[in-house]
């Protein structure tokens, strides 16, 4: 099996190294946590676009995950009919555009295809770059703060702590605290090895903070949404937007979802054009029937 790396892993190793530093000894690390939001986020990602008279013969996960995830997709003629595959580019116009696409498929073989003359190219930016770098970002933060509620989660488990100065008053001690833990209605020491020099106590309400870090959390997934182009509830009750802070949320986020959408509707056209297909795409669920920008509720998006 080959060694090398992918752009993707490579970011992603990069975004792990840059925000995961010290780990907590008995905290599980972040790696399950990380790629769970990685999927999850990915997931949102490609739910966001509805496409109408996809053809048969195309699977519809596969082209929209390709077309995300690497920024790009070719469409071209095979031996199994007009079919959107995953390519490498190569070449460069004027414009410092690719101008041919390379397909390794383990069915199709290699191919080698002229854009715009014998295969279409759909991309969502101008760089040909997907979106796997904004989807690390934000699972790597939603980890931390699992992370971050674990180990506060950890620590209310310990309501004091007992200060010996032998084996046997620690042996004491956990003798004592394992009969409280059971339920024993009385317990008795000697004088001399309970006071108050002897017995820290953690203040474990005070402390206790993981409420507010899924608070974040919801802040953090309302940035992501916001950045993918989906308009969200991305306020806590507590809090009062301006009608302008509202149509400056709204017009980023029109931002944000149009720039990719208008990319690939004109990678679409294209295609339409090339191949005699009827092929559509707009956002999905970002209007209601009077015109009005539809929110969704962030508190049941993660």
């Amino acid at each position: 099996m080959s060694n090398f790396m992918s752009i993707d892993e490579v970011m992603k190793n990069d975004m792990l190294r840059d925000f995961v530093t010290t780990q907590p000894k008995n905290v599980d690390p972040n790696s399950t946590s990380f790629m769970y939001y990685v999927r999850a986020l990915f997931r949102k990602a490609m739910s966001i676009y509805e496409f109408d008279n996809i053809p048969d013969n195309w699977d519809y996960d596969y082209f929209i995950s390709v077309l995300l995830s690497q920024g790009f997709i070719t469409v071209t003629d095979t031996a199994l009919g007009v079919l959107p595959l995953r390519c490498g580019i190569s070449g460069i116009n004027v414009y410092n555009h690719p101008t041919t696409v390379i397909i390794a498929n383990p069915v199709l073989g290699n191919l080698e295809r002229t854009i715009d003359e014998d295969c279409t190219l759909i991309k969502i930016a101008f760089d040909y770059r997907g979106i796997m770098d904004t989807v690390y970002r934000y699972a790597t933060l939603l980890s931390e703060c699992d992370s971050s509620i674990s180990v506060n989660l950890m620590n209310s488990k310990v309501a004091f702590i007992g200060l010996v100065e032998s084996k046997a008053q620690a042996n004491s001690m956990k003798a004592m605290y394992d009969m409280i833990s059971k339920g024993e209605p009385a317990v008795f020491v000697k004088g001399s090895q309970i006071n108050s020099d002897t017995i820290l106590y953690n203040h474990v309400k005070e402390n206790f903070v993981a409420s507010d870090i899924q608070i974040l959390k919801r802040k953090i997934m309302s940035e992501f949404l916001t950045e993918i182009g989906v308009n969200n509830a991305n306020t806590d009750k507590k809090e009062r937007l301006t009608d302008n802070e509202v149509e400056a949320n709204d017009s980023e986020i029109q931002l944000n979802g149009g720039y990719w959408l208008e990319n690939i509707q004109e990678g679409i056209e294209k295609t339409n054009e090339m191949f005699g297909l009827n092929i559509s795409v707009k956002l999905k669920n970002t209007t209601n029937t009077e015109g009005e920008i539809d929110n969704v509720n962030i508190s049941t998006a993660i």
